[in-house]
C-alpha cells in the first residue's frame, strides 16, 4: 500500500496510517497507555480486561482514515501515533454495543464531558472538525519532539484535505471511510498531561476548557491521588485551520 508522506524530520517519517500498519499502531497505543493520566486516574489497569477493550475503541476511531504515524526513517519502526476520532453518532452506537468495562466507558464519558463544555461547530462556525483522540510516543523515541511534530502534521493534513492534496485512507477492507466527504476546518485535542499541554502552548492552540483531576472522584478516590501531583489538569485545545 502506498505510503503518503506528510513530513520528514530528524530521522523520522510522518506518514498517513494504512491498514497494514494498524496492528503496530495498536501495539504502540497499548504500551504507551500505561502512562495515560486519565486511564491511571480511572484505575483502568486494576480492572481486568479493560486495557484490552480499549483496543476495540482505537480500532473504531481510526476508521475516518486520517491518522498519522511516525516511522524511523532507517528501520521503518513505528515511533509514535496520534489517533483520530470519527463520526460521533456511529461511535456512540459502537460504544453502547461493544464496550462493557467500567473504566473504558468512564474514560470516554470523561472526554465527552470536557468536550461538551464548548460547541466547537458554533464557536468556529464550521461543519466538520478532526479530533486528536490519542497521542503516544514509544519510550525509546521520547524526548525528540515527536508528539509536537505529529500535532503539526495533523494540522498540515487538515489543510491538505482542504486543498485536495491528499485522500483519506480506508482502514477496513470493503468498508467505506467514516465521514469520507467531511473536510475538517478545526482540529481539537484533549490534553491530559503537562507534556501535551506544552505542545498546545507552543503551537498557539486556543485553550477552551480546563478541568482538574482533583475534582473527580472514582471508586472513592480522587483521580489526582492515583495520578500524583505532577499532572494536575486536562485542557481542551482547538486549532483553527
Amino acid at each position: 500500500m502506498e505510503t503518503q508522506l506528510i513530513r520528514q524530520e530528524n530521522g523520522i517519517d510522518y506518514v498517513l496510517l494504512t491498514n497494514n500498519r494498524l496492528e503496530e499502531a495498536l501495539r504502540i497505543q497499548a504500551s504507551t497507555m500505561a502512562d495515560e493520566n486519565i486511564a491511571i486516574g480511572l484505575d483502568m489497569f486494576e480492572e481486568s480486561g479493560a486495557p484490552e477493550e480499549m483496543q476495540l475503541i482505537f480500532r473504531e476511531v481510526v476508521k475516518d482514515g486520517v491518522s498519522i504515524i511516525a516511522l524511523d526513517s532507517d528501520t521503518n519502526e513505528m515511533a509514535g501515533i496520534p489517533l483520530k476520532d470519527g463520526e460521533e453518532d456511529a461511535f456512540e452506537s459502537f460504544m453502547e454495543k461493544n464496550i462493557k468495562h467500567r473504566s473504558c466507558i468512564e474514560l470516554i464519558n470523561f472526554l465527552n464531558n470536557v468536550e461538551s463544555k464548548v460547541n466547537i461547530f458554533e464557536k468556529y462556525n464550521v461543519d466538520a472538525m478532526m479530533e486528536m483522540f490519542y497521542l503516544g510516543t514509544d519510550t525509546k523515541y521520547r524526548g525528540r519532539g515527536i508528539g509536537k511534530i505529529l500535532t503539526e502534521c495533523t494540522l498540515k493534513l487538515g489543510k491538505m484535505l482542504q486543498n485536495g492534496e491528499i485522500k483519506k485512507v480506508s482502514m477496513v477492507t470493503d468498508e467505506t471511510i467514516v465521514l469520507e466527504a467531511a473536510i475538517p476546518k478545526v482540529v481539537i485535542a484533549v490534553y491530559t498531561s503537562n507534556y501535551s499541554i506544552r505542545i498546545g502552548e507552543k503551537l498557539n492552540g486556543e485553550f477552551l476548557v480546563n478541568v482538574f483531576y482533583e475534582d473527580f472522584i472514582i471508586n472513592g478516590k480522587k483521580m489526582s491521588e492515583r495520578i500524583g501531583s505532577n499532572h494536575k489538569r486536562v485542557a481542551l485545545v482547538a486549532y483553527k485551520l
